[in-house]
């Protein structure tokens, strides 16, 4: 009896060391993770393009930051901003807290946008005429 008690302790003890052994090695063999900062995620706006006639709208500019979402749109179809803006926009929305679309005449004549068509999760598409 006192030999198996003896060959229970030998044989724990013994598992214990493998255990501690492993887990010195493991430890050795992967490399301590480090801390990495996080980078603010700007787009550069994108260099301006020339309204193509042949479509009804162009987006001749954008840019994202801090999910937000800005494009500038021609078209002479200024009375279609919503459900242009909703084109835009309903592909993208997950990825944004705001996107705002600011519409212009073609080669943009008006010093401001005649309209501008703002979604948010919250308010959803509210469209602002300005020239009026």
């Amino acid at each position: 009896m006192r030999q198996l008690v003896l060959v229970v302790v030998w044989l724990a003890a013994t598992g214990a060391i493998v255990a501690v052994g492993l887990t010195i090695y493991q430890l050795k063999r992967t490399p301590p993770v480090q801390a990495q900062p996080q980078p603010i995620v700007v787009e550069v706006m994108s260099p301006r393009q020339k309204h193509n006639p042949a479509t009804r709208w162009t987006v001749t500019e954008h840019l994202s930051a801090h999910h937000v979402l800005i494009a500038q749109v021609e078209t002479d179809h200024l009375q279609d901003a919503m459900s242009i803006a909703q084109q835009l926009t309903e592909p993208v929305k997950d990825k944004y807290a705001e996107v705002m679309i600011y519409f212009h005449r073609p080669g943009r004549p008006d010093t401001l946008p005649p309209r501008r068509v703002q979604w948010t999760p919250t308010h959803g598409y509210v469209e602002t005429r300005y020239d009026q």
